[in-house]
């Protein structure tokens, strides 16, 4: 692509509280499964990073987790890297909020986000839901008042792909005159076992309910790419209990080898092969407490998601 004068190029943070709808829209934005989505609160736990590239812009999206309060060490990491993102590594700020009036501690939410001095624009999502109770004067004046009168505030639906085009052109106009930050033809910065793992935990999430999901980790320990064969790949699922790897394991193996099968498929969509997966499950107990077991998942010897 011909860099052409007045280009712009920046990161841009998408923002807001545990499923507003951050990762469906960064999917929508770039027509492409990049992070994993589920209905159960906190299922991003790292930031996601996404390309769009146009003719004059380059606006690297990035999915960070839903804002919290942390309960343990793990949880910490977890809103250092919102921290980040918005106070840090941002020039542009999407906040994304439900189709609603805001609560006392959403709104203190966005205030917060001034503080980064940074542009501003609010999205509206999951307007396929219909028109708020009181109409959408209401909500938009409520944020207007919040944030300043001429902060963008646009509606749309991520999963519907509605309102998309308005978005885009709003981020194109807040982002800094700059060259690209990476090639024009490239669309995330992960590596391919990044992707896989987010994969395994997606269908953890959907397969099984309370504290599983949010106990368990991924970690992949192999990924060999052999031509004219399946890529081998090796993925262990660490939890915090005995009673937790029981009910992943099921009956006489049943619902690993369920979950495996799942996973493998959307594996083998994402990378357009086929591929061997093999899941082992083990117990490391409160590995969310344990900060040195969280330095080693995410040394050099493998990621934890």
């Amino acid at each position: 692509m011909t860099i052409t004068p007045g280009f712009k190029s920046g990161y841009v943070s998408l923002v807001g509280w545990p499923n507003v709808g951050k990762s469906t829209l960064l999917n929508s934005l770039l027509d492409s499964k990049l992070a994993i989505v589920s209905p159960k609160p906190q299922t991003t736990r790292d930031t996601t990073l996404g390309i769009l590239n146009t003719v004059k812009a380059q606006a690297i999206f990035v999915d960070t987790p839903g804002w919290l309060r942390p309960e343990d060490t793990f949880q910490s990491v977890m809103k250092r890297a919102i921290n980040r993102s918005i106070y840090d590594d941002a020039d542009i700020l999407v906040w994304i909020v439900e189709p609603r009036l805001l609560t006392e501690h959403e709104a203190v939410f966005g205030q917060n986000l001034l503080q980064a001095s940074k542009p501003i624009c609010v999205v509206i999502n999951k307007v396929d839901l219909g028109e708020p109770k009181g109409g959408w004067a209401p909500v938009e004046a409520q944020l207007k008042s919040i944030l300043g009168a001429t902060t963008p505030v646009l509606r749309l639906s991520a999963q519907k792909g509605e309102g998309l085009d308005a978005l885009k052109s709003t981020i194109e106009r807040l982002l800094p005159e700059s060259p690209p930050y990476y090639p024009t033809d490239q669309i995330t910065d992960r590596w391919e076992r990044f992707y896989v793992a987010e994969l395994i935990r997606e269908q953890i999430f959907a397969l099984y309910h309370q504290e599983v999901p949010h106990a368990s980790a991924v970690l992949i320990d192999e990924f060999v790419e052999a031509e004219g064969r399946k890529d081998h790949i090796a993925a262990t699922i660490y939890v915090e209990t005995d009673g937790q790897l029981g009910i992943i394991v099921g009956d006489q193996g049943a619902g690993v080898k369920r979950l495996g099968q799942l996973a493998r498929a959307e594996i083998e969509a994402r990378l357009d092969r086929e591929v061997h997966l093999e899941l082992r499950v083990k117990v490391r107990k409160a590995w969310r407490k344990d900060g040195e077991f969280l330095k080693r998942l995410q040394s050099n010897d493998g990621q934890v998601y």
